[in-house]
């Protein structure tokens, strides 16, 4: 599968000819046929954007993780507000994505701490009652231990794993082909895992993709600075950089 806004509109329309249903962690249980389709937000809430724009014309609806600790993104900027308010608009649903390396963690009592006061923490930024994660990069020990949290779901608990197919494209990289898992259609329950940072218009190299993201970087920089002091482009011309 390439990966490309019209390869994944591909994927989302084969899922639709095969007869899955598009459900949630909540409503999939009286459903026949399901797929769960997730996204992990690392890096560009701009490119979930993308992807929950092409999800709403094609009238599906995923969860999109967003991290509360990460160097990327600022959650509570207002640009940052501005597109997750778009994503939900457009149907889509947003969890937190938890870092469990930025804490000290030994316990399953730890885990629900940290978690919950992510959680605390998002809904109070989103204003509404955010009660989905998923692992960010999850260790050995988590993944083994089957965590529930209270009044929170664990996208990680087994019966996601061993009451579905689980199939992921991390580091853009399918490791197994997810159009002939579709196809076979051998499994009756699907949960997808993508991440918007590597789709685009066009067909690109993993290294173009990360250069281009490299070079929105220096203008982004660029642009806040621009609106934080004054005359800045007196100092620096936009287009010396």
């Amino acid at each position: 599968m390439k990966f490309t806004h019209e390869a994944y509109k591909n994927l989302i329309n084969q899922l639709k000819e095969k007869k899955y249903n598009f459900c949630d962690y909540k409503n999939y249980y009286d459903k026949d046929k399901v797929v769960i389709l997730r996204h992990d937000i690392d890096t560009s809430l701009e490119k979930a954007l993308e992807i929950a724009k092409i999800e709403n014309q094609l009238n599906v609806s995923s969860y999109f993780f967003v991290l509360l600790s990460t160097d990327f993104y600022n959650i509570n900027s207002e640009k940052s507000l501005r597109i997750l308010k778009e994503i939900r608009n457009l149907g889509g649903k947003i969890g937190l994505h938890f870092d469990e390396k930025k804490y000290q963690i030994k316990t399953k009592e730890d885990y629900i701490k940290y978690v919950n006061y992510e959680i605390s923490i998002l809904s109070t930024i989103l204003e509404e009652k955010i009660d989905v994660v998923s692992m960010h990069r999850p260790s050995k020990d988590f993944l083994e231990m089957n965590l529930e949290i209270p009044d929170i779901i664990n996208s990680y608990q087994k019966k996601f794993f061993n009451d579905f197919k689980y199939v992921s494209d991390s580091r853009m990289f399918w490791r197994e082909n997810i159009e002939d898992i579709i196809e076979r259609k051998n499994y009756n329950n699907l949960h997808i895992l993508t991440h918007p940072f590597w789709y685009s218009e066009n067909e690109e190299t993993m290294e173009e993709k990360l250069k281009e993201f490299l070079n929105k970087a220096k203008i982004e920089r660029y642009e806040s600075l621009n609106d934080n002091i004054r005359d800045f482009q007196s100092i620096i011309p936009k287009e010396r950089i």
